[in-house]
């Protein structure tokens, strides 16, 4: 119990477990997998024992493939065989050490995905083409269903060999279960398909043999309340599926989700959602739910959304996936009423969605040591022995990062920032528009933990090379961030073009605005142009590749929608030639032809330029122990100007 959060940490029973509070680490895709063996690796384990330490309640480790068909992505981890118990025996021992209880989640990806992963075809309840990779699924007949609960059964007893606490069957996300339920995915004609009573049937058939297989072993089931397609599951209809259900076969949980893939945008909110946007479907299901357990999930940020949505009686439980990223210490922190050291998750999306996106495991743009809590987790980063200057130039991420950490290992620390505050390009990028002011609390949280740990930090103050020497520091680390670049084409410097900071922070003139993409498509260029909509220009963006190429998969559809509702227009695969007085010069990349539109103004929306004159004057001091980090480096996203930060600040 807490007295700062009284209902969040009240203990709760799952079946014949009790969890010691309601904070619930939900299942999610790490990619911390072995990709040959699809076996969960150390990394997968440190990284959840990490969450258990901090203080989660329960954890459930992300969706393992009961059949071969199933591994519908690459870096998913399987239950089909026996030999994957020792690896799932590696993570539940990890969880139990720090404190936790963990189950496992029984899932099929179904049609939603591709083969690559096994180089098997897709199963799904009708040869339905699955709405995001197009693919056409096996549509199962009698002898695949019975197959698949043998599969589901036999999954439930590794599990619980593997030493889990219980575990939860995945009936969300238009994953194969959800697949049957739904009349969106499921036209069969027969026992499987049509009522409601016939979609029910496998679900039913699959928790029916799990509870048989491991009795009185806690099962739960997650499922979308809301799929938001036509003729797919929506509240109403989950409800009577719920009911359905639990005529039939008891449950210890229900946790309640949101869409499908060919609604993924509303899966994973983004910071351009209200904080907290589906919380409703708990309310909802808890009115069928019979006294069980409804978990809640979607953006529940901080401690005190988590505990009013207990107060108000919308959930028993909250599922938190993003925030335990940002901070593996949530629990705790919010337990000990130490609030103002919980680092926010900002809903970027840009590590944890991103990182997948591009086949890499996940990351976090505020919490580097995701996927390193073995190296770098709670008390590993060792305090020095030998205390040294550091002095570090430039207060954007990368130096207030690299200052955190050097402070962190005890050495003393000068910050020196150009400018009146501190921040850098973040603060730009977060004033585009109302929504992403979010993403400075990135730097918000840096400045705070800095001035803390007593950096010496000092606004308005330009770092020469003579100033460095003077201090006698006796490490320099270069965080000079990076200038707006301009393409080499005629008219880049005329005086109706400017740069996207230069549009942002003073607007610009004229009704038509082309903003003009280097070929990363990312937020810099679309919130731009979304920004410049709101003020009232007709907006075009211009690119090489197609809009929103560098976006995860998860907040790329609600900015094209808001781009769309605004009336953006965007000419795709093609580069500026030139540009002229109310007029840019156009190719088109493929047939090389060319062509004029009309531009009252430009916005560029091009590379960063290297800051780095500096770290090559110190270089060249003998003796002077210099590191570059962030921008000044090569310019990137604020997460790796964070991850440089980090990096040098722990090894100096």
């Amino acid at each position: 119990m807490s007295p700062f959060f009284p209902r969040l940490f009240s203990p709760m029973r799952v079946g014949s477990t009790e969890i010691r509070n309601r904070i619930v680490f939900a299942g999610h895709g790490s990619r911390f997998v072995d990709w040959h063996s699809f076996h969960l690796n150390e990394r997968q384990a440190h990284y959840l024992a990490e969450r258990a330490r901090g203080g989660v309640g329960l954890i459930i480790q992300g969706s393992s493939m009961v059949h071969p068909t199933g591994l519908a992505a690459a870096g998913v981890n399987e239950v089909w065989s026996d030999d994957s118990i020792p690896s799932y025996a590696l993570i539940t021992n990890a969880v139990h050490e720090a404190g936790a209880k963990i189950f496992g989640q029984l899932s099929h990806l179904g049609r939603q995905g591709h083969g690559f992963a096994t180089h098997r075809e897709l199963w799904a309840p009708s040869a339905i083409p699955d709405p995001a990779s197009r693919i056409v699924p096996h549509a199962m007949d009698r002898r695949d269903i019975d197959e698949l609960v043998d599969c589901y059964r036999s999954a439930a007893r590794r599990l619980a060999t593997a030493g889990f606490d219980g575990v939860e069957v995945y009936l969300a996300h238009g994953y194969l279960l959800a697949e049957f339920l739904s009349p969106f995915s499921n036209t069969r004609q027969d026992a499987y398909g049509g009522s409601l009573e016939n979609r029910c049937r496998l679900p039913l058939r699959v928790i029916d043999a799990v509870q048989k297989e491991v009795p009185g072993f806690p099962v739960g089931i997650r499922v979308s309340a809301d799929e938001f397609v036509p003729g797919g599951i929506n509240p109403p209809e989950c409800n009577a599926i719920l009911e359905h259900l639990l005529d039939r076969v008891s449950v210890d949980y229900i946790s309640v989700s949101q869409s499908n893939y060919a609604s993924i945008d509303r899966m994973i909110p983004d910071m351009s959602f209200p904080r907290a946007p589906f919380v409703h479907y708990a309310a909802q299901v808890r009115q069928v739910a019979r006294g069980i357990p409804v978990l809640a999930v979607g953006r529940l940020v901080t401690p005190e959304q988590c505990e009013t949505l207990l107060e108000n009686g919308t959930a028993d439980a909250v599922c938190l996936v993003r925030p335990l990223i940002a901070d593996a210490q949530w629990p705790d922190k919010a337990r000990e009423g130490r609030r103002e050291d919980i680092r926010e998750c900002i809903s970027c999306n840009v590590g944890c969605r991103g990182g997948p996106h591009r086949g890499t495991p996940i990351a976090c743009l505020v919490n580097p040591v995701v996927g390193y809590e073995k190296q770098y987790g709670e008390g590993r980063i060792l305090p020095t022995t030998s205390p040294r200057q550091v002095l570090v130039i430039g207060g954007g991420p990368g130096g207030l990062k690299a200052a955190e950490a050097a402070a962190l290992r005890g050495h003393q620390v000068t910050l020196l920032e150009a400018t009146g505050q501190l921040g850098g390009q973040v603060l730009v990028a977060a004033a585009a528009m109302p929504y992403r002011d979010e993403f400075a609390n990135s730097v918000r949280f840096l400045e705070q933990q800095v001035r803390k740990l007593g950096v010496d930090v000092q606004l308005n103050t330009r770092a020469t090379t003579e100033s460095v020497i003077a201090v006698q520091a006796d490490v320099v680390i270069v965080a000079t961030g990076s200038s707006p670049g301009r393409p080499a084409i005629p008219g880049a410097h005329l005086p109706h073009v400017c740069t996207v900071h230069d549009a942002i922070a003073h607007g610009v003139n004229g009704a038509k605005v082309v903003v003009l993409d280097s070929g990363e498509s990312d937020w810099k260029c679309l919130t731009t142009a979304e920004a410049l909509a709101a003020a009232g220009h007709a907006v075009t963006i211009v690119s090489p590749v197609p809009i929103g190429t560098e976006m995860d998969a998860f907040s790329k559809p609600p900015m094209l929608r808001r781009l769309r509702a605004a009336h953006v227009q965007s000419i795709e695969l093609h580069s500026a030639v030139a540009i002229e007085p109310g007029r840019m010069q156009l190719r088109e990349n493929l047939s090389g032809e060319t062509r004029w539109i009309d531009a009252d103004a430009v916005v560029l929306s091009w590379y960063g330029v290297a800051e780095d004159a500096l770290v090559q004057a110190l270089r060249d001091i003998d003796g002077l122990e210099v590191h570059a980090v962030g921008d000044c480096l090569a310019p990137r996203r604020a997460i790796d100007a964070i991850w440089d930060g980090f990096r040098i600040g722990i090894a100096v």
